[in-house]
């Protein structure tokens, strides 16, 4: 699969790293892995019941080079500089990668 040049949009890639917060328990402090070109799809919110509420998840698909390198558990920066999205599930094809993601 061709991805097209200008269609194409700047993906930070973080790892999620814990480390000691200094006082009781563990805080996030994710760390810049490098960043991909990919074409991002969002997808429209869901709404779903569960027993504390109705919860609203959305997210994104990303079409990713097959040598993009991420894998499930990495954090994107899809729409700043900062990790707003973690990738849930990757699918590998002949020409390309299949990413899709959850917002934070």
């Amino acid at each position: 699969m061709q991805l097209t040049q200008n269609r194409l949009k700047r993906v930070n890639i973080f790892s999620d790293a814990v480390t000691d917060s200094g006082y009781v328990g563990k805080k996030r402090a994710p760390a810049l892995l490098g960043f991909v070109y990919a074409e991002v799809f969002p997808s429209a919110e869901k709404l779903s019941d569960e027993r504390r509420g109705t919860k609203v998840s959305s997210g994104a698909t990303l079409i990713l080079r097959r040598e993009a390198g991420v894998k499930c558990g990495d954090l994107a920066g899809i729409y700043g500089e900062s990790p707003d999205s973690r990738i849930t599930q990757v699918e590998i094809y002949p020409g390309h990668l299949t990413a899709r993601t959850e917002c934070l």
